[in-house]
């Protein structure tokens, strides 16, 4: 598996399976954090785009946990409020970037497979 999508907004998770299905980047969704959680655990994912605005599990906190159980996993946010969140990611998280809803497809297709081609435990690309 290359990438989990965890989204409360089914919208968003159909668009980025559609986008990430054309390019030929096999991927599952999940609808919250514990679901989202329990599929890294399953599926050994390369990359995760999490939402940050998860409901009763912020997207912060599965990122933590998700790192947790893959230390090699990326993450890539997505969320409506990018410079609140900007200031809350810990250096240590492997975060490729934050993007802003509502997001460019192909901007955030781009950075997918940056991650995807980078090394696992290297030089990650800063957040922006």
């Amino acid at each position: 598996m290359d990438v989990v999508v965890i989204d409360d907004d089914e919208g968003v998770r159909w668009v980025l399976q559609q986008a990430l299905a054309v390019q030929n980047i096999s991927c599952s969704a999940a609808r919250n954090g514990p679901e989202g959680i329990n599929a890294v655990s399953r599926q050994k994912p390369r990359l995760a785009i999490v939402d940050i605005k998860l409901g009763a599990m912020n997207g912060l906190d599965v990122a933590r946990l998700i790192c947790k159980i893959d230390r090699n996993l990326k993450i890539l946010f997505v969320t409506g409020y990018n410079e609140v969140i900007k200031g809350m990611v810990e250096p240590g998280l492997p975060v490729l970037g934050i993007v802003e809803k509502p997001f460019n497809v192909a901007e955030l297709l781009q950075l997918v497979r940056q991650g995807l081609e980078a090394p696992d435990k290297t030089a990650r690309p800063a957040v922006n």
